[in-house]
């Protein structure tokens, strides 16, 4: 893994006693989802939706896709931790395959957390994760992920430009409660549609708004 990217994952997930990564601090204006053009040449990101934050003093954007499920349960993680059975793992990205990152709805932080919209946060703190299944935590608030996306500085912005992407805000009802298989339809006409309707009659997301946001 590059260097960039492996100390941009020390930053953001490694350091659970880091202050930077706390509640305290918020990076949802940070925060977009990015919906895959129906055109996505990349097949590792075709009909997907990622949902990035900029964090912090570094410019490379990192997050996780969200719509894709494995086929594998949290057991054999947390062995002997009943309630893992009831949760299914899912893909987050092909960078750093083995990390182990996870979004949470809650009123209060994980440790290690970003919070990246309104009580919707991502950490990678394992312990944090065991408490949260040992409590039972419902899938309609928590959502384990294997590997994440990332880009180095300026790298997204070149692939919105290209149309790979449409940015939209940050929809935690969405992620959490729409059936994943569809989850990038309905994303993908609700940002088509922003995209096409009169400037007075539609919400709008756009790119020259979001970067600043990111930088």
């Amino acid at each position: 893994m590059p260097r960039l990217f492996a100390a941009l994952l020390m930053f953001l997930f490694g350091c659970v006693s880091s202050p930077a990564l706390l509640a305290a601090d918020v990076a949802e204006a940070r925060s977009v989802l990015l919906i895959a053009a129906e055109g996505m040449a990349d097949p590792r990101f075709r009909q997907s939706v990622v949902l990035v934050t900029r964090h912090g003093r570094s410019r490379s954007t990192i997050g996780v896709i969200v719509n894709r499920a494995l086929d594998l349960s949290l057991a054999p993680l947390f062995p002997g931790l009943d309630a893992a059975a009831g949760h299914r793992l899912h893909y987050g990205g092909p960078v750093a395959p083995a990390q182990i990152v996870f979004l949470v709805r809650a009123e209060t932080a994980p440790a290690a957390a970003i919070n990246l919209a309104e009580r919707l946060f991502i950490s990678s703190d394992g312990e944090s994760l065991r408490r949260l299944l040992d409590a039972a935590t419902p899938d309609t608030r928590l959502r384990v992920f294997r590997g994440i996306a990332s880009w180095a500085p300026n790298q997204l912005e070149a692939e919105i430009d290209r149309g790979d992407w449409y940015p939209l805000p940050v929809d935690t009802d969405a992620l959490f409660n729409d059936p994943l298989d569809e989850l990038w339809p309905k994303l993908w006409r609700r940002a088509t549609q922003v995209m096409v309707r009169a400037p007075e009659a539609a919400p709008r997301v756009e790119v020259a708004a979001w970067r600043p946001a990111l930088r």
